[in-house]
């Protein structure tokens, strides 16, 4: 995460303080300190506040942060969060849904078209998939403007929903009102894919909605037959 600012310190509130403090301590600071631009406050100092406030009055963000911020503290690496915990690094020899942690079969349930029975997030990795003639094609008929939503960890009883403005073979980009943190493990579901995929970066747009860029950790694409929608096998 190349910001590590605590939220929590930028607000001046414990991180056990309820919502009702964190939104008194935002309005105080933004309208009684006159730390709002329009009050002749810094511009820069009030986007990290605001950041700050985002994610913290945000149930699902909020919960998504403290995850990722206690395992950071504890000497983690970003690069192996996963739902705010510890996720194995992305290997052809993985044997645990890299969402949600369950471990299965290696060998047996990490086919093309395999889904974790927990979560179910797409077991096979996304570098394997991408590698076949047959992804690619699909990749280059999909359009970019797509509705997709995600979950931040599991269970999650509502999915967020975004709207996706670029897809690659290696990740895609999208807006959300969801603010995430870079490293972060999500699961993504839209109507041509499935993916688990790690957050390379999130920023806050003017209209206050995040841009999200991930990577693929594990991809299947979905194909419709008829009627039907089936993952590719």
């Amino acid at each position: 995460m190349k910001n590590r600012r605590n939220h929590y310190r930028v607000l001046h509130v414990q991180p056990d303080a309820p919502k009702e403090i964190i939104c008194s301590s935002y309005r105080t600071m933004m309208q009684r300190m006159r730390m709002h631009p329009d009050l002749g406050g810094d511009d820069r100092n009030a986007a990290i506040i605001n950041e700050a406030y985002a994610t913290l009055a945000n149930s699902r963000s909020r919960v998504a942060y403290d995850k990722t911020r206690l395992y950071l503290e504890r000497g983690g690496s970003t690069s192996t969060v996963t739902g705010g915990t510890a996720a194995r690094p992305s290997s052809k020899h993985s044997d645990h849904c890299a969402f949600c942690g369950t471990r299965y079969e290696y060998g047996k349930n990490d086919q093309i078209g395999s889904f974790c029975g927990n979560c179910q997030s797409p077991l096979f990795l996304a570098e394997q998939s991408l590698a076949e003639k047959r992804d690619r094609r699909t990749i280059a008929r999909v359009s970019n403007k797509q509705s997709l939503i995600f979950c931040t960890h599991w269970p999650q009883s509502e999915p967020c929903a975004g709207q996706a403005d670029d897809i690659s073979l290696n990740g895609m980009k999208f807006h959300s009102n969801t603010s995430l943190q870079e490293g972060q493990i999500i699961k993504i579901e839209s109507q041509v894919l499935r993916s688990v995929a790690r957050v390379t970066h999130c920023q806050q747009q003017r209209n206050g909605y995040w841009k999200t860029g991930v990577q693929f950790v594990s991809l299947c694409f979905i194909q419709s037959r008829g009627s039907f929608i089936s993952g590719r096998a």
